[in-house]
């Protein structure tokens, strides 16, 4: 049998990295509902007794929007006095940071003082699908993929302009940085496959290997705040915010997916005889997606800045489409098959929270294997051409409301998980709306306001 990926870390491991490693304080970090960390730094005589009491942070947090707003009606804020959580450390997730010096971090998760798990929490919601799929006997085995700008801290201008993609000069246009990023990324037990220049003025892309379980978030969710941690050090601003430039490429975050059974190690999406070569679970899994695809755009697509994405022929999907090899549908067969089959969910923008991202697809997923919807034909042409596919919302508004009558996916997940994100998405709307006399408008779907660099780029 498989070992479950999320067991824990050894405390005497860890004591033992510390004194090989010189740490003298330890992050104690968490994602909120944007993905961005959210972190207390301790001092490492300290660790010990927040790993044996847990260490508090506001609850609130996970309702805040990427400014540290406040919105109401998110369960999390007024109703509970604004209280606090208790936290425990992940010890399986600790890591020396080779970007900071003599630290280390560990993700948490938020407990209520009565000791219920608080279930907004990005994390807790995946770990619960993820151990819901392990129950069924599967491994869940996932991949990320990131585009993202890279700009001069000051100026906020791309680092190069066009859009030399693989050109090579650009890969490495400032060696320094991108191979510091790599190596220190290794160090840190992140494997990255590739790593070049995209589409965009500034826009490289990198790739981490596939991991099972809830590691593979975890590791994704690293990777960005690394990132963006060492590009401040070399004088630059590493940025996901999806659409930063209007007549620029957007930046995607593609997420590959497979089922392992955990008995036998073998890839349960492959059927090599059956059509497509797929499993009926992968079907059903696949038609699950799809199914879901509109509502689960609130967390493909979950800031307003990301609608601007979606254009015709920009290699960013607008449709709940699927295909094999197909570049303009929103879920792609990959070409690889056999134990390799799996699918790469190209609906995600750069803004996306990794955790949520895995989130969305495995429920989604979860859901399809349970009601088993009628998987529709795949797109063998130009998905943009068609005006017979089902198109993906074309705003944050449009996803919400998708999102929340959506009952069939909201029975995969918690309703307080459910009210949280609805409460923050609207208030972003809401802010949004408040800032701009033609929100909403053509007008101002075609520029990106400073307004959105403001809120966003910095730190998503």
């Amino acid at each position: 049998m498989t070992e479950n990926p999320t067991a824990p870390c050894s405390i005497d491991r860890i004591k033992k990295t510390i004194e090989e490693n010189d740490i003298q304080f330890v992050r104690f970090e968490q994602a909120d509902l944007y993905g961005v960390s959210r972190s207390k730094t301790v001092p490492v005589d300290c660790f010990a007794d927040y790993v044996n009491c847990g260490l508090n942070f506001y609850g609130g947090l996970l309702g805040l929007d990427i400014q540290s707003m406040v919105p109401s009606g998110t369960g999390y804020a007024e109703e509970v006095a604004f209280a606090d959580h208790c936290t425990r450390p992940d010890l399986s997730t600790f890591t020396v940071l080779p970007w900071v010096p003599n630290t280390a971090n560990v993700t948490v998760d938020p407990y209520w003082y009565d000791g219920t798990p608080a279930m907004a929490s990005p994390r807790l919601m995946l770990k619960k699908i993820i151990d819901e799929f392990y129950e069924m006997g599967f491994i869940c085995r996932l991949g990320y993929e990131f585009e993202f700008y890279v700009l001069n801290k000051e100026t906020r201008e791309p680092v190069y302009n066009g859009q030399p993609i693989f050109v090579t000069l650009k890969n490495n246009f400032d060696m320094d940085f991108t191979y510091d990023l790599m190596r220190k990324m290794k160090e840190a037990g992140i494997r990255i496959i590739t790593q070049n220049s995209e589409h965009g003025p500034g826009q490289q892309e990198l790739n981490l290997y596939y991991k099972d379980g809830l590691p593979a978030a975890d590791t994704a969710f690293l990777f960005k705040m690394g990132a963006k941690e060492i590009a401040l050090q070399h004088g630059y601003i590493a940025t996901w915010m999806t659409k930063p430039f209007i007549d620029s490429s957007a930046s995607g975050s593609h997420f590959h997916v497979s089922l392992i059974d955990r008995e036998t190690g073998k890839n349960v999406f492959n059927d090599p005889s059956a059509e497509y070569g797929l499993s009926p679970m992968a079907r059903d899994f696949l038609a699950g997606i799809l199914k879901h695809a509109a509502a689960n755009s609130v967390f493909t697509a979950p800031t307003i800045n990301c609608y601007k994405r979606y254009r015709i022929n920009s290699f960013a999907p607008h449709s709940a489409t699927w295909g094999m090899e197909n570049r303009t549908v929103g879920i792609r067969l990959k070409g690889t098959r056999g134990e390799s089959t799996h699918f790469e969910n190209r609906l995600a923008c750069g803004g996306t929270n990794p955790y949520l991202l895995a989130l969305s697809t495995l429920a989604a997923g979860l859901e399809g294997i349970k009601s088993k919807p009628e998987l529709p034909a795949p797109i063998t042409d130009i998905a943009y051409t068609r005006d017979d596919v089902p198109a993906l919302p074309k705003s944050l508004e449009e996803a919400i409301d998708e999102f929340e009558k959506d009952t069939d996916l909201h029975a995969i997940l918690e309703p307080e998980f459910i009210k949280l994100v609805l409460a923050v998405k609207k208030f972003e709307v809401e802010t949004a709306k408040a800032q701009f006399k033609d929100y909403g408008t053509i007008a101002f779907n075609q520029r990106v306001d400073p307004w959105e660099w403001d809120y966003y780029m910095e730190l998503i």
